[in-house]
């Protein structure tokens, strides 16, 4: 209860410090950020013991060789932060849609549909479409606890996963592509809205049409014809296309009238939104319910992640007081030199290669970006946004060290480089030549 109660503590503090302009509350904020990685790190495996302590040991030997003073180490350790606190949060936005049944109500229609591969790839893939644009990384495990059950073929539960998931990572603010770069450029989320939700239509578009698999014929087969929704089913869809869509609504608004960092606004609104719910229609036995079913989740699925982001935060922040800035730098100047295409192939490929690595996006991207701005390269800041935004979706999809490809392929139970690779390899070329083509259309756009 001790490590929930400062993990939650870190995130209220992080909220209030963004508001408040406090030398007191800051200093507090980065001293409880070092304790709760500690505290977590305790609890994780040997490996990733290893490996984000030595982020955390070389990102300050890097700090104090740069001559780096040593408060400013703690920015360091804070800089993940509104991306932490948006993975720890985003899943209470949940907590409404399992409670009214929405979320139940939609999937069982897919037991409607088990028998035609078809059917359930296209109905599993809206499902997803749906609901991950709020719920992150959650959306994988709260669907998949929900249709394990249901007889899908590995296959087809990859597809659906891949093709109805990574279109929410090229335009919704609740993931850390989107919320980091778009923090880094200084750029409003509106401003980068249409870009990102029209490539993401195209990419589901096309996933839909070119991946979809074969229609069975009915007939001969002996297949009952689709099943219709039900007046409650219905409901339920409507609720929750409008749940979501109300939530994005809310968040454009909020940054139009407070002007502040999207990423924070976000967490705002993991906050309020399941509050409110519980002022309105919860009760106290439900409360405490979900209370411990929440501790549960962050204590066991989120510790990597504190510890990988803390770390992480560090090591980006003193490498990007070093000469490897100025390397990335002059590579990026050359590649723009000779054209947005080549840039783009340049970053898919370093972000892609490192992340095959274990190198983490949170890592690299930051790097990038600050390199970008720093270089004063001559290409409209939307498609910086897009260029690394769509290399972070790429690399997390098919690097078996990332948590996407992670978390798909433990659902299908088969490895990463199968399900990224031999499955769905298609969908990802096809998505980067889609890419490559609309940072082309863009640049003749906006320059």
């Amino acid at each position: 209860m001790l490590r929930f109660a400062l993990i939650l503590t870190m995130c209220f503090l992080y909220i209030i410090d963004a508001f408040i302009a406090s030398g007191t509350v800051s200093i507090f904020y980065s001293i409880l950020t070092v304790i709760v990685f500690f505290t977590s790190w305790l609890l994780l495996e040997k490996k990733s013991k290893i490996f984000t302590l030595s982020l955390l040991i070389i990102g300050m030997i890097i700090h104090y060789s740069a001559n780096g003073r040593g408060l400013a180490l703690f920015q360091g350790i804070t800089q993940n932060m509104p991306l932490l606190a948006i993975l720890i949060l985003a899943p209470l936005l949940s907590v409404p849609l399992k409670r009214e049944g929405i979320i139940g109500s939609t999937v069982s229609y897919l037991d409607e549909l088990k028998n035609n591969p078809r059917n359930i790839f296209y109905g599993l893939s809206s499902v997803m479409v749906i609901v991950s644009p709020i719920l992150n990384m959650g959306a994988l495990r709260i669907v998949h606890g929900l249709v394990e059950n249901i007889k899908i073929a590995p296959k087809i539960l990859s597809k659906s996963y891949y093709i109805g998931f990574t279109p929410a990572v090229i335009w919704s603010p609740f993931f850390a592509s989107v919320g980091i770069v778009i923090f880094y450029l200084d750029i409003t989320y509106m401003s980068y809205l249409p870009v990102g939700i029209a490539f993401a239509l195209i990419q589901l578009i096309c996933g839909m049409l070119l991946f979809r698999p074969k229609a069975l014929k009915e007939q001969k087969l002996d297949i009952p014809n689709l099943p219709q929704l039900d007046d409650g089913q219905k409901k339920h869809i409507f609720l929750l296309i409008s749940y979501v869509f109300l939530i994005i609504v809310m968040l454009i608004s909020m940054e139009q009238w407070l002007h502040k960092s999207m990423l924070l606004l976000v967490s705002i609104i993991c906050l309020s939104v399941p509050m409110f719910w519980f002022i309105v229609r919860g009760s106290l036995e439900v409360l405490k319910n979900e209370f411990f079913l929440y501790k549960d989740k962050v204590l066991m699925q989120t510790k990597t992640e504190i510890c990988l982001f803390l770390s992480a935060g560090v090591f980006g922040n003193a490498i990007s007081n070093t000469p490897v800035k100025a390397v990335i730098e002059q590579t990026m100047q050359w590649a723009s030199v000779r054209s947005v295409g080549i840039l783009f192939i340049f970053i898919v490929v370093c972000v892609t290669i490192l992340a095959m690595i274990g190198v983490h996006q949170i890592i690299i991207i930051p790097l990038i970006l600050t390199a970008l701005i720093s270089a004063d390269i001559d290409i409209h800041p939307l498609i910086i946004a897009f260029m690394c935004i769509f290399s972070w979706m790429l690399s997390a999809a098919i690097s078996p060290l990332n948590a996407m490809n992670i978390i798909i392929s433990s659902c299908v139970k088969r490895n990463g480089v199968t399900v990224a690779y031999k499955w769905n390899g298609m969908y990802f070329l096809f998505t980067s030549i889609a890419a490559l083509t609309y940072v082309y259309v863009l640049n003749f756009m906006l320059s």
